[in-house]
C-alpha cells in the first residue's frame, strides 16, 4: 500500500471550483478588491480578530508583521529554532537579530519558562510558533510581553482553527501570520497567507508596505475635489505582497470547509494515538488539556527501545510505501544562523528532538485503512527489531 505524506492543495471541492469560475466570468467592471476584502473580513471574524490582511504567503505575512511593529536594525525578536526557516529569515531581512529559546520536550513549542532570561533592552517582540498546530503557552507569553512592553506575533502557519483556553489563535496576540500553502489545513491554490491584527494602528504600516508604499489619495473622502484625482502618492519604499482575487475567492470557500478538514485531521490523529500508544520505544504526541490542536502534523518520537533509530525507520517505512518527513532541523544548523554565533550544544532539547522525531502522513485525503496500515507496519518493524 502507498501512503503519501501530504496531498496537493488540501481538498478542493465543487464549491472551490465554482468560486474560481465566478471570478473568471465576472464582468469587466468587476472590482477584485471586493473579493479580497470579503475574505479578509470573513477570516477576521473566524479568528475573532479586529482586522485581517490577505497576503501572497505566510512568509510575506510574517514580514508585514515586523513592518507593523516598526522593527529596526539591531532590534531583537525572541523565537524558536524549531520551525521552518521563514520564521527567522524575515527577522534577518529587517537587519534585526533572532534570539532563540530552546523548546519543550513534550509539545516542541518554545519553552516559555526560558523566555524571560532572553529578554534584553533590545528586545522588541516575542514570536512563538504553534508547532504542528498545538498552541504555545500564551498566558505566560502574553504576561511577559505586557510586563516588558513587548509585542507578540504568532507564527500560526500550522494553527488555523487551533485554540488556547477557548480563545482562537489570532484573537488575542498583537499580530498573527497564517499560511495557505498547498499542504496546510486550508489552501488558496498553492500559496497565500493572512495577517490578523488586534492593534489597528499597525494596519496602515502593513498595508503601505504590502502595496509598494502607495497611498491612494483618490480613495479619500475629498476625492471629488482633487485637482488630479488620478494621482497616487508613494510615501515609502514597499513591495508587492498582495493576494490575487482568485486566491481570495477560493480562500472564502476553503474557510467554510476548514472545520471539517480539521475534524478529519483530528479523527486520524486519534486513530494513530490509539493504535500506537503501546509500541515500545515510540512516543505519541502530547496534547495539553487546555488547548485544541489544529493537527497540522502528527509527530512521533523514536527511542532506543524501538530497535531502529529514526533515520533507519524513515528508510524502512519508505521501502514499504509510507512517506514520512522530519520537522524540523534546528535553524542554527544553517549558515545564516551559525554566522550569528549559534552552535550545536546551545539548545539541547531541540537537538535531541531532531535526532528522534518523525512526522507521519496526516491530511484529509487519507483513509482509515491507510492509517491502520501505517500503524501495523510500525508495530511489525518494532517486533522485528526491538
Amino acid at each position: 500500500m502507498k501512503v503519501k505524506f501530504a496531498q496537493r492543495g488540501n481538498h478542493y471541492s465543487a464549491a472551490d471550483l465554482q468560486a474560481v469560475q465566478q471570478v473568471l466570468k465576472a464582468p469587466r467592471d468587476y472590482n477584485k478588491w471586493s473579493t479580497i476584502r470579503g475574505f479578509e473580513k470573513q477570516f477576521a471574524e473566524y479568528c475573532s480578530a479586529h482586522q485581517a490582511l490577505a497576503t501572497s504567503s505566510c512568509t510575506t505575512a510574517l514580514h508585514l508583521c515586523l513592518k507593523g511593529i516598526d522593527l529596526k536594525k539591531g532590534d531583537e525578536v525572541i523565537t524558536t529554532p524549531w520551525t521552518w526557516v521563514a520564521t527567522a529569515n524575515v527577522i534577518l531581512l529587517e537587519h534585526a537579530r533572532p534570539v532563540f529559546v530552546d523548546i519543550r520536550p513534550d509539545t516542541y513549542n518554545l519553552d516559555e519558562a526560558q523566555l524571560e532570561s532572553r529578554i534584553t533592552s533590545r528586545t522588541r517582540a516575542i514570536l512563538p510558533v504553534h508547532f504542528a498546530g498545538h498552541p504555545c503557552e500564551m498566558d505566560q507569553i502574553m504576561a511577559l510581553a505586557k510586563q516588558y512592553d513587548l509585542k507578540v506575533i504568532s507564527d500560526a502557519a500550522h494553527a488555523i482553527g487551533a485554540s488556547y483556553r477557548g480563545q482562537t489563535i489570532g484573537s488575542f496576540e498583537d499580530l498573527a501570520a497564517f499560511s495557505f500553502y498547498t499542504q496546510k489545513n486550508m489552501s488558496t491554490l498553492g500559496e497565500g497567507g493572512m495577517v490578523t491584527c488586534n492593534q489597528p494602528e499597525m494596519m496602515e504600516a502593513m498595508q503601505l508596505y504590502q502595496n509598494h508604499g502607495v497611498r491612494y489619495l483618490n480613495n479619500s473622502a475629498n476625492a471629488a475635489d482633487l485637482e488630479r484625482p488620478w494621482y497616487r502618492d508613494v510615501v515609502q519604499v514597499g513591495n508587492n505582497y498582495r493576494m490575487s482575487e482568485v486566491q481570495a475567492a477560493v480562500g472564502t470557500t476553503q474557510l467554510d470547509q476548514v472545520a471539517a478538514f480539521n475534524a478529519t485531521r483530528c479523527q486520524f490523529a486519534d486513530q494513530y494515538s490509539h493504535l500506537l500508544k503501546s509500541i515500545p520505544g515510540l512516543t505519541i504526541p502530547t496534547v495539553l488539556e487546555h488547548v485544541q490542536s489544529a493537527w497540522h502534523f502528527y509527530v512521533i518520537r523514536i527511542g532506543t527501545a524501538f530497535g531502529l533509530n529514526r533515520d533507519q525507520l524513515y528508510r524502512v517505512l519508505g521501502e514499504r510505501g509510507i512517506e514520512t518527513s522530519v520537522h524540523y532541523t534546528p535553524l542554527y544548523y544553517f549558515k545564516p544562523y551559525a554566522d550569528l554565533g549559534y552552535q550545536k550544544g546551545d539548545f539541547p532539547v531541540a537537538e535531541q528532538a531532531y535526532e528522534e522525531v518523525l512526522s507521519l502522513p496526516l491530511h484529509p485525503g487519507l483513509t482509515d485503512d491507510q492509517v491502520s496500515y501505517v500503524c501495523e507496519t510500525l508495530k511489525q518493524i518494532q517486533v522485528n527489531h526491538g
